[in-house]
Parts: C-alpha cells; sequence; structure tokens
C-alpha cells in the first residue's frame, strides 16, 4: 500500500459517491485491483485522511470553531503588542481595550469566514498590520514590523492541515493565555528623573467648589497634593480679566510692566520675559500646553522642549509639529474656521500620540451622542469641554513622561467656560429662574469638569518623576452674579456698539461678565491714545432717548477703556439709544433678560497649592497673591531673580545673594499673525462665550 495505493484511494474518494457522510470506504473481498473500487466495508489505513477530507465545508472552512477561536486571538494579541511598542498608548481600561483589539476584530472575522476560509483568515492576518500602521511614528525602528510578521506566521501556523491535526500547534488554550497576557501588561513606567517642576493653571478654579468635592473623595489626585503640601487662597488682579492675570503668574509683574492687557495681545507684545524664556536662555528644557501668548513655538527647541499653544492661536503651529492636531480639533467644534479634518484622521493622529483608551471612547460616545442624540446645547457643551480636557491632560501627561522637560506648564480653561454657563444650576438658589429639572439635569457640569480635571492632574504626576515640585493655581474664583439693572441680566452687545461707533477696524472688544474691555487695534501709540479718547468720549456722551444721565460708565486701565451699563431704575426695552447723534433699538446695543445667560462670574480670590520635596519649604501664609506665583516657581527651579518682580517667593530660606539678579530675556518677534487674525479671534471667543 504505498504511495500510488494512496493516490487510488483518494481518487476513489474523489470520483465515487459516498453512501452516507462519513462512512469508510473497503475493497471487495476477492478483488485484485490494484485501485480497487471503494464501496461500504471494513475501514483501511487512509480513513483518517479521508474523514479530513470529508470535513472541509464547501468554502474551504476549517472543522469546529478551534481555528477561529485561535485566530482571533492570536490577531488581537498582535495588534495590541504592535501598538503598544509603537505608541505610549496608556491602557487605562481594559475592557474597551478587549473591545477595541479582541471582540470586535473577532466578530468581523467570523462574519467574514463565512465568505470563505481564507478571507476571514486573511484578515486576521492583515489587521496586526493596519494597527501598526496607524500607530507607529517615524521615529520607531522597522524591527516593529517583526510583531505582526510574527503574528502572521502563528496564524498561518495554526491554519496548517496535516493529517486533520488542525489547530493543534497552536490551541485555542495557548492563545487565550497570550491574548490576556498583552492584555493586562501594565501601562509604561514613568520616567526616573527629567521633569524638577509642574505648574498646573486651572483657570477660574475656586475653594468653594474644590473643598466640598475633596471631602466627598471625588477628587483624590488634589487630595493626594494637599495631604504634605501647602494652600492658600490666590488674590487676583483688580481686572480679573483672564489674558492679564495669566500673563502676571508668568513675569511676576502686573500688566503695566508686562504689556499684555486683551486677547488680542501677541506674544512679541511682552515688554518682560517670562519663566521659560530664562529657562530657554539658559539652555534648561520646557513644555508648554494651552498657554496663552505662546504661538508661534521658538524655532530652536531641543529635543526635550514642546509648546501646544493655546486654542485662540491664529494657527495649529506646534512643537512637535504634530501635535497641532489638538487645535484643529478644537477648530472643527466651532464656526469661525471649516478646516478639512475629518474624525478619522484626528482620531488616528490621537491614537498615535497617546491619547488613552477612555479619552478614545468618550469622542465616539460624545461624537455618537452629537450625531444620534437628543441632546440640547447645554447637554452638549460641558461635555465637550470635559472631553477637550480629557484630549489636553493626554497628551501633556505623555509628553512629559516622553521628554522629560525639566519645567513644564499646562493652563487648563474648560472650568472657567462651564462655571460661566452652569452656575446656576450649581447654585439655584440664587437664580430662582432655575426649575428643579433643569437643576438636576445641569447642576453637576461644573462638579463633572472638577473630577476631569483631577482625574488630569493623576495622569500628569503618574508620567512625572515621584520627586517633583507641583504648582497648582488658578487666574481668579467663581461666585454667582449678583448684578442686576432693574432686575434685568443685562450685557453689553460688544460688536454692535463697535459698529456703531463706526470702529470696526479700530477697536477689539472683549466681554467680561458685565464689563467691556476695548482697546486700540494700531500698532502706534499716538493712533491708540487718539482712538481711546474719541471712543471714550463717544460712549460717554451716550444716552437712552429722553434721558439725561449717561447709559455707560466708562474708566480706563492702562491702554484698555473698561466699560459698564451705569446703575437705572428700569431697562427701556423698547427705547432708542443715541449714540454719535444716531438713534439705536436699545435691544440692539444692549441685550437685557429675566434669565441670566452667563451666570457665574469672577470672584478675587482664587487657589494656590504647593506640593512635593519643597513644600515643607513654603511660607506659612493662608492668602498670596499672583505676583507670588513667578519668584515661587523660578525658586523652585534655582533661577535668578528678576529685577521687574513686584512679588516674593512663597518660600522660605531663599535670598537673592544665592539666586543671583538678571533681566530676563524678552520672547522676541518670531511669527507675523495673518491679516484676518481680529476677526477670527472674535469669532473664537463669542464661541466661548468672551465676546457678545
Amino acid at each position: 500500500m504505498g504511495g500510488g495505493m494512496l493516490a487510488c484511494v483518494r481518487g476513489a474518494a474523489w470520483y465515487h459517491p459516498r453512501t452516507r457522510p462519513g462512512a469508510p470506504y473497503a475493497v471487495p473481498a476477492g478483488s485484485t485491483s490494484k485501485c480497487p473500487e471503494a464501496v461500504p466495508g471494513a475501514p483501511t489505513e487512509d480513513s483518517v485522511e479521508r474523514t479530513s477530507l470529508e470535513s472541509r465545508d464547501p468554502k474551504g472552512g476549517p472543522a469546529g470553531a478551534g481555528f477561529w477561536i485561535t485566530t482571533a486571538l492570536l490577531s488581537g494579541a498582535g495588534s495590541m503588542a504592535a501598538v503598544r511598542f509603537a505608541t505610549p498608548l496608556t491602557v487605562d481600561e481594559k475592557s474597551t481595550a478587549a473591545l477595541m483589539f479582541f471582540v470586535l476584530p473577532a466578530v468581523l472575522i467570523f462574519l467574514l469566514s463565512a465568505i470563505h476560509r481564507h478571507v476571514g483568515t486573511a484578515l486576521a492576518v492583515l489587521l496586526p498590520f493596519v494597527w501598526l500602521a496607524a500607530a507607529r511614528d517615524a521615529s520607531d525602528g522597522l524591527f516593529l514590523w517583526l510583531v505582526p510578521i510574527l503574528t502572521s506566521g502563528l496564524i498561518l501556523l495554526a491554519g496548517w492541515r496535516a493529517g486533520g491535526r488542525t489547530v493543534k500547534v497552536v490551541p485555542p488554550a495557548a492563545s487565550l493565555v497570550v491574548g490576556l497576557a498583552v492584555l493586562m501588561w501594565p501601562a509604561p513606567v514613568r520616567p526616573a528623573d527629567g521633569t524638577r517642576v509642574l505648574l498646573i493653571g486651572i483657570d477660574g478654579a475656586t475653594w468653594a467648589v474644590i473643598d466640598p468635592l475633596v471631602r466627598e473623595g471625588k477628587m483624590p489626585n488634589l487630595e493626594g497634593c494637599l495631604d504634605g503640601g501647602h494652600r492658600a487662597r490666590l488674590r487676583t488682579l483688580p481686572s480679573m480679566f483672564s489674558p492679564q492675570v495669566w500673563s502676571t503668574l508668568a513675569t511676576g509683574c502686573p500688566p503695566s510692566i508686562h504689556g499684555i492687557e486683551g486677547f488680542d495681545n501677541l506674544q512679541q507684545d511682552f515688554r518682560v520675559g517670562r519663566i521659560w524664556d530664562q529657562l530657554r536662555a539658559e539652555g534648561r528644557s520646557f513644555g508648554l500646553s494651552g498657554w496663552y501668548f505662546t504661538w508661534p513655538p521658538p524655532s530652536d527647541l531641543g529635543e526635550r522642549d514642546f509648546v501646544i499653544p493655546s486654542t485662540l492661536a491664529p494657527d495649529s503651529r506646534a512643537f512637535p509639529p504634530e501635535y497641532g492636531f489638538y487645535w484643529r480639533i478644537w477648530a472643527r467644534e466651532v464656526s469661525w474656521r471649516q478646516e478639512s479634518v475629518s474624525y478619522l484622521d484626528m482620531g488616528l493622529n490621537a491614537f498615535r500620540l497617546g491619547v488613552r483608551l477612555s479619552t478614545l471612547r468618550g469622542a465616539v460616545v460624545d461624537v455618537a451622542g452629537r450625531r444620534f442624540g437628543n441632546r440640547t446645547p447645554l447637554d452638549q457643551a460641558w461635555r465637550s469641554r470635559r472631553l477637550s480636557a480629557a484630549l489636553q491632560g493626554d497628551i501633556f501627561a505623555g509628553l512629559v513622561r516622553s521628554r522629560r522637560p525639566e519645567f513644564a506648564a499646562i493652563l487648563f480653561n474648560q472650568v472657567d467656560k462651564t462655571s460661566h454657563l452652569y452656575w446656576k444650576f450649581l447654585r439655584p438658589d440664587s437664580f430662582p429662574e432655575v426649575t428643579e429639572a433643569q437643576a438636576e439635569r445641569y447642576g453637576l457640569a461644573i462638579h463633572q469638569l472638577y473630577m476631569e480635571i483631577d482625574r488630569n492632574l493623576g495622569k500628569i504626576l503618574r508620567s512625572a518623576p515621584t520627586d517633583v515640585s507641583v504648582v497648582i493655581v488658578s487666574d481668579h474664583g467663581f461666585q454667582a452674579m449678583a448684578s442686576r439693572t432693574a432686575g434685568q441680566y443685562c450685557r453689553i452687545r460688544t460688536e454692535n456698539v463697535i459698529a456703531a461707533l463706526g470702529a470696526t477696524a479700530d477697536v477689539f472688544g472683549t466681554n467680561l461678565d458685565q464689563r467691556v474691555y476695548l482697546r486700540a487695534t494700531s500698532t502706534l501709540e499716538e493712533e491708540r491714545e487718539r482712538v481711546l479718547a474719541e471712543v471714550g468720549g463717544a460712549l460717554r456722551e451716550t444716552r437712552v432717548s429722553g434721558e439725561t444721565k449717561p447709559l455707560f460708565e466708562v474708566t480706563r486701565d492702562g491702554g484698555t477703556l473698561v466699560v459698564g451699563i451705569a446703575p437705572r431704575d428700569a431697562v427701556p426695552m423698547e427705547a432708542a439709544i443715541i449714540l454719535q447723534g444716531e438713534k439705536h433699538p436699545f435691544r440692539s446695543l444692549i441685550r437685557a433678560s429675566a434669565v441670566a445667560r452667563f451666570s457665574g462670574v469672577h470672584d478675587v480670590d482664587g487657589i494656590f497649592v504647593l506640593s512635593g520635596p519643597l513644600a515643607s519649604n513654603a511660607v506659612l501664609s493662608d492668602s498670596l497673591n499672583v505676583v507670588d506665583v513667578a519668584p515661587t516657581v523660578a525658586g523652585l527651579l534655582g533661577l535668578p531673580v528678576s529685577p521687574v518682580w513686584t512679588g516674593r517667593p512663597a518660600l522660605t530660606g531663599l535670598s537673592v545673594s544665592d539666586l543671583g539678579v538678571t533681566e530676563y530675556p524678552l520672547p522676541g518677534q518670531s511669527g507675523t499673525p495673518p491679516p484676518e487674525k481680529n476677526q477670527e479671534l472674535r469669532e473664537k471667543l463669542k464661541a466661548i462665550g468672551y465676546l457678545e
């Protein structure tokens, strides 16, 4: 019974009909044929081979589901391993990872295998290559392709058929162990050295919200910083205007010295240097995320530096350049510029640059809820800002971990935006127009943002060395709007007032609570003075028809006009406003309503926290000023004292003789914004509620 006999048996199995599925074939008694007729009877030595042949389905499928279980598990394990080697992706949700890498691909593989075995196998082989191509960075070595190549080899080996020994080479149990091992692979280990100081800014954070959340255990990471750390109230500038305050926090001096007075300023408008400007001059590394007036990044940054400007920057330039995608994501959410970037492209960028799985899942849920859910604008606004904070925190934590700058600073502005809009739902007792249903539906929106910031704080701390010094600050606090005009919530329609003045090209305005900040756009000081004098005079002369008292109160603060509505006994909704001799409907220049649209306003007290090994050296004071922050950070970094500082470090044991005195270098004149910068900035400020 040699090779020829085996060939004859195979030929019989091919040419002769079977009496029943699985029946063996036998040679009739007395037959002398070398290739006997196959008839039912006793089994032959080739029955194993024939059984294997009979088990093939018409589409080439294997026997049983073991092969497909093994294939799906190996493909998922290879895909996830390739991604983990290629990117600092943090698998913070095992269930999401199992769904993304194992469950959904397995379902697709099973469905395609119903078409043909080779189609399902091909997909299983290709998936690890596709995942690696999506996650791989240009700096990753070519050796990473060995992961999908090895996975493909194991899958093909599992499909090898020899005498019916399907899947015995790589059994499902072994592939299950491999898949679970890859799924449970711990997150990347944080660096042992590098970053010395973290400055974390939370725009609008207040102890009035934080303290109850900490007591309830809902901000565990901040609570950990407070244990053994130092806390204080941080008194802000009289204006409480964010661009001025954050610039003071970075320079250690007020706007009259540092030169930044409004959102329309640029980096080259600084008249003094910031903390990171001195670090750069000394050749020391730094990283920035979301800080105002850091656009464009310097062209000579090093391999440990990074700069991601705020979303109010004129364009998406960042360093490293690929991180500009965060700006483009935000740009897509507002109408001021139509970016031709798809959600898929932005998602791939986020995935490649180490955004956490929980954030990616949240993004998918957010997009789906926006497209297919029944969300109102109030339902959506806080969710979008929470997702924005999660994304920003992921990127910053990943950069701190991978680039290890000596100093890194991040500014989260999502709490401020949310507090302006949702404060009345958090404190409904101060706003009788808020219904019980509204308070229940939106009352936790601000808490959700604070808890998201706390989660980001945890990510950042896990990415930094254990001996890092952490400074957490806010530019101001928050409180309920108390000021009304004759029982109405009034807000100046800034753009309409500027247009009525005929000064759209000459003046830039910003709303803050019930005040408006107006600045001349000219680069010539003489021209700016002329414009501000004319605009201020016209506004002081503005009247309501039939009245003699002014409609507006106008004061001068440096190069800024601060405009508010003068107290009055009634709101003449149907009256006309006389501005420069022309009549304008009251409603066209003043928004007045019994319902507060923006119910939260700035408070003078922000937050200050110092945590880390040097917290024991903190000055024992429960109240600091925003001008004290830059000297404190400089003291932690061992930087020299700037002669323009008006504050003091909140640390004991520091002396000028130890640190020295030097004038910090200016940011430089790099970067020219596009001509339409002011119009684009106006649209962006409208989108976040800073312009009416």
